[in-house]
């Protein structure tokens, strides 16, 4: 069955693959690949920006930066699109893995995973969080079936997400829910096995090219000033606009199965911390999708098993189980998933899906491409004050020049000061209000960072209508996308 999900979820998220490119940090991410293979070391500040100087930039997501490099080298943004879809669906498949060995129901597995799966999709973004989901499922289908040399490969693997994405700190903690599962039930051995590979798992994170301080990093980012603006940071909204994270609460809640003894506590406790943490940020969500789902195919399975028509579904369970089990299908669809990753890969395949428009395109809210074309061929060496999510792809695009403010690499590349005053400047600017007070501070720090441009968004509408409004700015593009506005000296 999981192969069969690989296929529904990879040909979801093929007709859906432009949603991949919506994220801006999908753009810094490439270019710091590619930086980084051009130097063959990281890099010790930040080159692109003006604001962050010899600040030290901790890229915690150095080994997925190089790794989506080397796709975009070799398929350009219809590779990215496509490799991160690929990702998106083998994740689904482990998720559809690990429902099916917690509850041993083919149906209560697969309608785990359609919701589980359905709720990560938002997720399916050309960003390191992609192999955080991955390795999350993976964490959890070795500690639960794998054996005790098998779990070693915990910490390994623990080395490898900490090179990848923040999200590594989810290693332990998963370990930690295996270790309280041994030590309720006073299994010493057990608990000190799991004590152990939490602790390698923990020291593991340190092999990486900044030691201790990608804790520092991912904390920094973690706190960022700008997490209150960041919409993946907000709590989950639950509701008819959210549909799919709505029937995920309602099957979190009136499955309950929590009293149940013949479900894990690992799996009770992994899903109740991590189901309140998705409802704190839409991004937790995404791993409480993958880390709730053994614990719900179980508490689904329980339920259906409960009902009237309880023997016949488990009949029916096992005609799918044996089905699945024949040689002759499973190879079907083994070769049906490979030559369905493998063919998107080719042109020929991307025209025939996508007709006479790109296979993808990127978002024209993050990059603007007309304001992009005219800000290179006319300003290529402003000191750019830029929307916070155009930010990504500007670096993308221009490679430093022009030079930027800020972007979505937050506290681990910019001194915190950068990201406060880079919320200041567009606050102050975007006032209604004109009071002395605050316009004197917005030019303050306009003229303490010797900003000689602005590329804004047309919802900055007051902002723009205060640059529109000073002797000092002239405004020299605009379209439905983009305004630019630049230092009246410097127009020409």
């Amino acid at each position: 069955m999981p192969v069969i999900i690989f296929i529904i979820f990879f040909s979801v998220g093929l007709m859906l693959r432009n949603g991949v490119l919506m994220d801006p940090d999908t753009g810094w991410h490439i270019a710091s690949g590619d930086l980084i293979r051009e130097l063959g070391r990281m890099p010790a500040s930040d080159p692109w920006s003006f604001t962050a100087g010899d600040y030290p930039w901790v890229d915690m997501s150095w080994a997925y930066d190089v790794l989506l490099s080397f796709v975009h080298s070799a398929g350009g943004l219809p590779g990215v699109a496509v490799f991160t879809v690929a990702l998106y669906a083998l994740t689904t498949a482990l998720i559809a893995l690990s429902g099916l060995k917690s509850s041993g129901s083919v149906i209560a597995s697969f309608v785990t995973c359609l919701m589980c799966g359905t709720v990560l999709l938002p997720g399916m973004l050309a960003r390191p969080q992609t192999l955080t989901f991955l390795l999350a499922a993976a964490f959890y289908l070795i500690l639960r079936f794998g054996g005790w040399r098998a779990h070693y490969a915990v910490p390994l693997l623990g080395i490898a997400w900490a090179n990848i994405h923040g999200g590594f700190l989810a290693g332990p903690m998963i370990v930690g829910a295996f270790f309280l599962e041994a030590l309720a039930a006073r299994d010493w051995s057990r608990t000190v096995h799991f004590m152990i590979i939490g602790v390698l798992c923990t020291a593991g994170a340190l092999v990486n090219p900044y030691g201790w301080h990608v804790f520092e990093a991912a904390h920094l980012a973690m706190t960022s000033e700008m997490r209150a603006l960041i919409v993946e940071w907000s709590p989950t909204e639950i509701g008819f606009q959210n549909p799919a994270a709505l029937v995920f609460l309602l099957a979190f809640l009136f499955t309950g199965a929590l009293h149940e003894r013949s479900i894990p506590l690992a799996d009770k406790i992994l899903a109740c911390f991590w189901f309140l943490m998705g409802l704190m940020s839409g991004r937790m969500m995404h791993i409480a999708a993958i880390l709730c789902a053994p614990y719900l195919a179980q508490a689904i399975a329980l339920r259906l098993r409960q009902t009237n028509w309880g023997e016949a579904l488990i009949a029916r369970d096992k005609n799918y189980a044996a089905d699945f089990a024949r040689p002759a299908a499973y190879g079907a669809f083994v070769g049906v998933a490979v030559a369905l990753a493998t063919g998107s890969l080719t042109p020929p395949v991307q025209r025939a899906l996508a007709g006479p428009a790109p296979f993808v395109s990127l978002p024209s809210s993050t990059a603007p491409e007309k304001a992009f074309a005219f800000l290179g061929a006319n300003y290529p060496h402003l000191r750019l004050f830029n929307e916070y999510g155009m930010g990504g792809y500007l670096i993308y695009r221009f490679r430093g020049e022009p030079r930027i403010f800020f972007d979505g690499r937050v506290e681990p590349a910019y001194p915190r000061k950068v990201m406060r005053d880079g919320i200041v400047i567009g606050e102050l600017g975007g006032r209604k209000t004109r009071d002395e007070e605050s316009a004197a501070e917005w030019r303050a720090l306009v003229g303490e960072y010797g900003i000689e441009g602005f590329l804004l968004s047309p919802s900055r509408v007051h902002l723009i209508d205060r640059l529109s409004g000073l002797s000092a700015w002239r405004k020299v593009y605009e379209d439905e996308h983009a305004a630019l506005f630049v230092r009246a000296d410097l127009v020409r």
